[in-house]
């Protein structure tokens, strides 16, 4: 789209849900169409950069000015939308997909084992960094300001969870912090509904999920349409039967959708396709399969991504709740570990161990993310040469660099702020994005609304996490409008049996994979360290699936894209 001049030009990803009021402030009387997208290329071409702080929604886009010759990258406060660039002395191209740069620039794709080691740790790459050299995903919650005439350019902040370090804290009486939190999210869910074609909400039947149902039953126009899941993978442990009563309880018109797994690698593939790189939260897969069911019927979707990041929903926020107590059982529990059979049990125990016996807090934190071990290298997979050059980088560098800007923040705070500016944008919002685009469905997060992140990042982690209640803040908030069964009922939930596919249905994907990247990139992995990794998960001695489903999804893109990797 371009002014009515001619002088600014936008590409545009996205939603825009303040829009309309920003319209109105702005005074933008003679708009030509009823869209986000003028609203907010307009706003830009009469306010500039300072616009961005403005808006409230998910996107990333580009604004090209004629007259000055300089071009901007913007990207949303937290990552929901992505945007990839590549910036040589001559040329700029960006995309919302690596593939598209890789059209552009195919004769140039090699990987950047700086970030080997870092994926090997969490399954995907954080921060700016990818897996090919020159690709960078911009920061969220920043622009790239680049000059066509001098090809100079420079990269700024326009909003970081930083801001709250250290600020002082809100001082609102804790009824006022229950009532806050249920108006935020309620007005976040109303603004997220606006939308030319009908909106149905994911439902797992969870606490998140199950607001915004009941938020959105109250102010949809139409009938809101609700969808949950049952895999055939599932081991009959799912969430179905709680989504149907919520369904019913706030009169939705309710879809219980079946899906089965059983060409499972063909769709392991085509993931590691859409995602551009090897990609390990494996969850991507019944969400991609989720949406190709719901895009028959509704194109725009809510859930509920982004409550845990805000409220403290993870096992770990109660842990650091908990911090000198925890430590103290771990120190002792090293030592009656240590005489237990070592089975899958004891593995996954010294695991948890060995994170909270590490005194920096930084990789304290990585190390409760990860199910990786700093005792056990993950890097052993490829051969020595090849092993050398990867550890040289660190594969903790993101987490210092954000753990320290939260020095003075109590510990569960830090936690957050810091799952905020990485496992959020780097790996579950690319997982939502991914796998809903690539089924052709909008998902949308009202729990990353600008007033309610500003809202949580503005209070104590002690607010959020009571007493080691994960989520206190937030089900206190809820009471009387969701079911306490719900609020503080057991969750059942699954997980992606990844482990067990891999004794099955993709142990043939697996090796014949293995087998194409070792002609084509000899000498490049350690085969017997990955057939003993393979043994031990197929005898049940160790739970080796996440390594092995990482090496998977990488020998998968390595063989498909032919990059080079030497």
């Amino acid at each position: 789209m371009t002014t009515s001049d001619g002088r600014y030009v936008i590409s545009y990803n996205g939603e825009v849900y303040n829009y309309a009021e920003l319209a109105q402030s702005l005074d933008l009387t003679d708009l030509r169409t009823h869209s986000d997208t003028e609203v907010v290329l307009r706003a830009f071409a009469d306010i500039g950069v300072d616009s961005i702080k403005l808006f409230n929604g998910m996107f990333a886009f580009a604004i090209y000015d004629r007259q000055t010759h300089k071009i901007w990258l913007v990207r949303d406060r937290l990552g929901i939308k992505p945007l990839y660039y590549r910036l040589n002395e001559d040329s700029l191209s960006f995309a919302s997909e690596i593939k598209a740069l890789r059209v552009i620039n195919d004769n140039d794709a090699k990987c950047d084992f700086s970030a080997i080691h870092e994926w090997l740790y969490y399954g995907n790459t954080l921060g700016e960094r990818t897996l090919y050299q020159g690709v960078y995903k911009l920061f969220p919650g920043h622009y790239l300001e680049l000059d066509l005439d001098t090809f100079s350019s420079k990269t700024e902040c326009y909003w970081s969870p930083t801001e709250y370090a250290g600020r002082e804290k809100l001082s609102c009486s804790l009824n006022e912090q229950i009532a806050k939190t249920s108006q935020l999210l309620e007005q976040a869910v109303k603004r997220q509904l606006v939308s030319d074609v009908p909106v149905g909400v994911f439902l797992s039947g969870g606490v998140d999920s199950s607001a915004i149902t009941a938020f959105a039953s109250r102010h949809y126009s139409g009938k809101l349409a609700t969808y949950s899941v049952g895999f055939d993978f599932d081991k009959g442990v799912n969430e179905l039967p709680r989504a149907k009563e919520i369904a019913k309880l706030y009169g939705t018109e309710h879809h219980e959708l079946h899906i089965s797994g059983f060409e499972i690698a063909d769709v392991v593939e085509k993931m590691v396709e859409h995602h551009g790189m090897p990609f390990s939260d494996a969850a991507n897969i019944p969400l991609y399969l989720l949406s190709s069911k719901v895009n028959e019927t509704t194109k725009v979707v809510l859930q509920g991504d982004g409550g845990d990041e805000m409220f403290g929903g993870y096992s770990r926020y109660s842990t650091l709740s908990y911090y000198k107590t925890a430590r103290s059982f771990a120190k002792l529990g090293n030592l009656v570990n240590g005489r237990l059979p070592h089975n899958s049990q004891y593995y996954r125990r010294q695991r948890y161990i060995n994170a909270l016996t590490v005194d920096d807090p930084a990789v304290l934190m990585a190390l409760l993310l990860t199910e990786e071990d700093m005792h056990s290298n993950p890097a052993a997979i490829f051969s020595s040469d090849v092993r050398q050059k990867i550890i040289q980088s660190d594969p903790f560098v993101r987490y210092r660099e954000c753990q320290s800007y939260f020095k003075d923040e109590d510990l569960v705070n830090q936690m957050l702020f810091v799952d905020s500016m990485i496992i959020l944008p780097d790996i579950f919002l690319e997982k939502v994005d991914r796998s809903t685009m690539a089924a052709s469905i909008e998902v949308r997060v009202p729990f990353l609304d600008n007033d309610l992140v500003d809202f949580c990042m503005s209070l104590h982690g002690s607010q959020k996490v009571r007493f080691g209640q994960k989520k206190w803040l937030l089900k206190k908030s809820l009471e009387g409008l969701v079911p306490n069964d719900v609020l503080y009922g057991k969750k059942t939930g699954f997980g992606v049996p990844y482990g067990y596919w891999l004794r099955n249905a993709l142990k043939p994907l697996f090796f014949d994979q293995m087998q194409t990247f070792q002609s084509r990139y000899v000498g490049m992995l350690d085969c017997a360290v990955i057939n003993k990794l393979y043994d031990d998960h197929i005898s049940r001695r160790r739970d080796r699936s996440f390594l092995l489903w990482k090496i998977l999804n990488f020998m998968i893109w390595a063989n498909r894209t032919k990059v080079k990797m030497i």
